[in-house]
């Protein structure tokens, strides 16, 4: 059950509201960029776009943000958008560091996702409470190959991983992308919590 995996943290979870700090703290080096903030907002330096450090300092002080944050650090330049469009600063080409794959499944009952995510042998980073019917699982990218760019990607995680394994087993296909957006722990969701 919960409790499970509550224990099974190699880092000791304190109250809600130090989610979101603690969290940016852990999975993201301390000058990675980070897209924080809501699911159409662009990428702005300074803004939505900030070093993890110094969203670590900026929920410290006890501000808020979100509830959303993309899976990977991010370049800060101008890229082309995958629809050909124009440019943004956070999507697949925006890539700096292929670290973290994203896995949530939507179709799954919360037992069966305590079930996998006690069982799986994948290395795991974090696991979310998304404060609805999902537990969202941040996997180490590089513990499942040495993902150096988006045609590694493309072929290790979206080809291999979820084409050949998770999505015939109900995972969310559309999380397969490195800019993918994820619940940030810490937010409010409705009547509940985004939480670690």
């Amino acid at each position: 059950d919960d409790a499970d995996l509550w224990e099974s943290s190699p880092v000791r979870l304190g109250e809600i509201e130090q989610d979101a700090g603690l969290f940016i703290e852990t999975v993201f080096a301390p000058d990675d960029l980070v897209w924080i903030g809501e699911r159409h907002q662009p990428g702005i330096l300074g803004d939505t776009i900030r070093k993890a450090g110094d969203w670590v300092n900026f929920f410290r002080a006890g501000r808020k943000a979100g509830p959303f944050v993309i899976v990977n650090p991010l370049t800060g330049l101008p890229a082309p958008k995958k629809d050909g469009t124009g440019e943004t600063l956070r999507g697949d080409n925006n890539i700096s560091k292929f670290r973290h794959v994203l896995i949530e499944f939507d179709n799954l009952d919360r037992e069966s996702q305590i079930r996998f995510w006690t069982g799986v042998e994948l290395t795991i980073k974090a696991l979310v409470d998304t404060g609805g019917k999902s537990i969202h699982g941040w996997i180490d990218a590089q513990k499942l190959a040495a993902v150096q760019d988006l045609d590694q990607w493309h072929a290790t995680v979206k080809q291999r991983l979820y084409e050949g394994i998770l999505k015939p087993m109900g995972a969310d296909p559309t999380a397969a992308s490195p800019s993918s957006l994820a619940r940030l722990p810490g937010c409010p969701r409705g009547d509940r919590f985004q939480r670690l």
